[in-house]
């Protein structure tokens, strides 16, 4: 058990593990990967095997320009169905050029998830 899941509720170690996850990616838009790194890293001793502690080391990954290493770590994300995993294995796809993967990944996306939508968009239009 970490310190993080005694002294958090349920919604702000979801809000806090989310905020991290989103500076993983902060540091990847002004190409820091070393710094993505260490926030991934964070996660992964507050939050082992979390979806946001794979997706941090997977933005930085893609960074880093290792695609194949992003969609490993994607892979049982997306193989347990988890929207998110999901998406960004289709960013991965999509990167790597293999759109009709891509495609097939984004039509078989569960639908519903909030959050969602305007990367999905985004994602659309690269």
């Amino acid at each position: 058990m970490s310190l993080l899941s005694t002294c958090a509720t349920p919604d702000s170690r979801s809000g806090l593990l989310r905020r991290l996850t989103e500076a993983a990616f902060l540091a990847c838009v002004t190409n820091d990967v070393v710094r993505a790194r260490r926030i991934a890293k964070g996660l992964e001793v507050v939050a082992p095997g979390s979806r946001e502690c794979v997706i941090a080391y997977a933005v930085a990954d893609l960074t880093a320009g290792d695609v194949a290493a992003a969609l490993e770590r994607l892979d049982p994300l997306a193989k347990a169905n988890d929207a998110y995993g999901m998406a960004f294995q289709a960013l991965a796809l999509g990167l790597n050029g293999r759109l009709s993967e891509r495609d097939t990944v984004l039509r078989s996306l569960p639908s519903g998830q909030p959050g969602l939508e305007g990367f999905l968009t985004a994602l659309g239009q690269t």
